[in-house]
């Protein structure tokens, strides 16, 4: 016997879902938090315990309020798989000054991929824990984002 194909329905986005395509397979998505779920959370059972147990303050907001907030999730995506186009502006900014430092002390490039950026995540784990640490891998030191950092600066 055959699973059931779960499709996406309109009507999903009052319980504040949208549906994003990963990998040709059809996925809701928390218009409010981001979080993509599994195709077979699309069920509004499933949507509902998600919105209820970690969005319970937006309950009772409109239709349009849930349109807007999947625009702007949209409109801030990169592509249909999920990534986001913004990168996280202190992440951006940790990877110029790494960058400048590096080009300071005349070192291969690659040190940053192979040195600095696993003894931070290293150090970061150890001292505030898992959740810092991974905000920590946003920073981009492969060899040649810093050389290309070196060359803006310049």
């Amino acid at each position: 016997m055959s699973a059931k194909k779960r499709t996406y329905n309109e009507a999903f986005l009052k319980k504040g879902f949208t549906s994003i395509v990963q990998n040709s397979v059809v996925k809701p998505q928390c218009a409010v938090c981001g979080k993509v779920l599994s195709h077979e959370s699309m069920k509004p059972s499933k949507l509902k315990v998600h919105f209820e147990s970690l969005h319970s303050q937006l309950v009772d907001k409109s239709l349009d309020h849930f349109k807007r907030k999947e625009a702007s999730l949209k409109a801030s995506r990169m592509d249909s798989t999920g990534h986001f186009a913004r990168q996280d502006k202190a992440a951006l900014e940790a990877s110029y000054s790494i960058a400048l430092k590096i080009a300071q002390t005349k070192k291969p490039h690659t040190i940053g991929e192979d040195l600095i950026k696993p003894c931070i995540l290293e150090a970061t784990k150890a001292i505030l824990g898992e959740q810092q640490a991974h905000q920590l891998r946003a920073i981009s030191l492969s060899n040649d984002i810093v050389k290309s950092r070196i060359c803006c600066k310049l």
